[in-house]
């Protein structure tokens, strides 16, 4: 995925899901992706646009890691999904081995709350911004 600035308006779930799956369809094994934004902006539903796009065959087994902190979700390319809402210090991101599943160059990792882990990203990671914009709309930014 070339690191270019991208920016949409979805208006619902089914859009950003959509949205999300066009994304993944350039995604190469190895990519990082780090979500933000605030409690229901739609960081999971952009996460299981992402695993429908990549080929797994239940996406609705796609829910948030909040307390188990990680899902791994065997598609066409395994998908990690971190969780990082409630991780405070670094030593608790290190603890899991966030940096090695982030490493990992035949899988593609999304973490969601990935400001908390800032120090532990790599520089190739893409930022995934979703704001709520209204009712169920969501203005998605892609750096």
């Amino acid at each position: 995925m070339k690191k270019t600035r991208q920016e949409i308006i979805t208006n619902s779930a089914d859009e950003t899901i959509a949205f999300a799956k066009k994304i993944a369809r350039n995604l190469k094994p190895g990519t990082v992706l780090c979500l933000e934004g605030d409690l229901g902006s739609g960081k999971t539903t952009f996460i299981k646009g992402i695993a429908e796009g990549l080929g797994l065959k239940h996406p609705e087994q796609v829910k948030s890691p909040t307390f188990v902190l990680m899902h791994v979700y065997k598609a066409r390319i395994p998908l990690y999904h971190f969780d990082c809402y409630r991780l405070d210090e670094t030593s608790e991101f290190e603890n899991i081995g966030i940096d090695e599943f982030m490493a990992d160059p035949h899988a593609i990792c999304c973490v969601e709350w990935a400001e908390k882990a800032a120090g532990l990203v790599p520089l190739t990671a893409r930022r995934i911004r979703l704001k709520i914009v209204g009712g169920s709309s969501r203005l998605i930014q892609i750096f």
